[in-house]
């Protein structure tokens, strides 16, 4: 118990354990001076209060996971738990701030990084228990993904004035290569005859292939030009154009979702497109598929 005119003065107790317990929280408690930000204590296997994000706890965080972390995946980290600091570490509060976010269906991200963070909170022995494992992932709306078409990368070409840029169309739309490989692409990484060309992107070097017509296309750019002369801020740029021109929802990752639906309607398997695009996960190759429909299916049946 805690009594006599000074609140910060325990009096005596029976239970010694309570007693000491009371002393070493309100001694850390002064020690701190921030008495009405002090929400949480562990002591030994009891915590005290209800824990919250700390700034503190957030940077810890973040300065364990810096070592072999993708850029991307760090800033993800880094700027959903900054606005996360100050929500109280309980399945209410983590549902209320979920409800709260207007970001659709981003919020299962949210959950997700907040969920490692808690978990690592858990282990790293900061508080008792794991909130996040009870809170219900989000609810999120299967959609469909844009996936250029073959008349839509017509209706983009004509909308395109210069070689260098339909050259980035036709192979974006031939190879499926990423973004990233598309723009660290050389002259010396061309093989003419066999059509393909080598790029490195984040699964390793793979060979991209492309068509006959595109071929003749790059090479007509490359006689004069070691590179594309472009960084990826460039080629977003550059497919933003083409959107607000032509009312196409085009960004790089459509024209690689536009390859992989390409290769199933010409009949490849699955196994098959994941290996030419450069996929790690058969089930990300999948979720491309949502755009070949039934009509396409007969449509290939026919044609056999």
């Amino acid at each position: 118990m805690v009594g006599g005119s000074n609140p910060l003065t325990p009096i005596s107790s029976q239970d010694e354990f309570v007693n000491h317990l009371v002393n070493t929280f309100l001694a850390m408690l002064y020690e701190r001076r921030d008495h009405s930000g002090t929400t949480e204590f562990m002591l030994g296997p009891l915590q005290i209060g209800t824990p919250t994000a700390s700034q503190k706890w957030v940077d810890e965080f973040l300065g364990s996971r810096r070592q072999g972390l993708a850029d991307r995946t760090f800033e993800d980290y880094r700027d959903i738990l900054y606005v996360f600091v100050g929500t109280d570490l309980t399945p209410k509060a983590i549902n209320a701030w979920l409800a709260s976010l207007k970001a659709k269906n981003a919020k299962l991200n949210h959950y997700e990084v907040v969920k490692v963070f808690c978990t690592w909170l858990h282990r790293s022995g900061k508080i008792k228990s794991n909130p996040a494992s009870l809170v219900d992932k989000p609810k999120t709306k299967k959609t469909i993904l844009p996936a250029i078409t073959p008349e839509e990368l017509d209706t983009l070409l004509l909308s395109t004035e210069n070689v260098r840029d339909k050259c980035i169309l036709n192979l974006l739309y031939d190879s499926g290569v990423r973004l990233g490989e598309l723009v660290g692409i050389k002259d010396t990484n061309f093989d003419w005859e066999k059509r393909i060309v080598i790029v490195d992107g984040k699964t390793g070097p793979r060979k991209a292939p492309f068509t006959e017509d595109t071929g003749t296309m790059l090479q007509l750019w490359f006689t004069a030009h070691k590179t594309f002369e472009v960084n990826a801020y460039g080629v977003q740029s550059m497919l933003r154009r083409l959107r607000e021109k032509t009312g196409i929802r085009c960004n790089a990752h459509a024209f690689r979702r536009g390859f992989a639906n390409a290769q199933f309607r010409k009949g490849l398997s699955t196994k098959v497109v994941m290996k030419l695009g450069g996929w790690t996960d058969i089930k990300t190759v999948d979720k491309y598929s949502r755009e070949f429909s039934q009509e396409d299916a007969l449509e290939q049946y026919n044609t056999r």
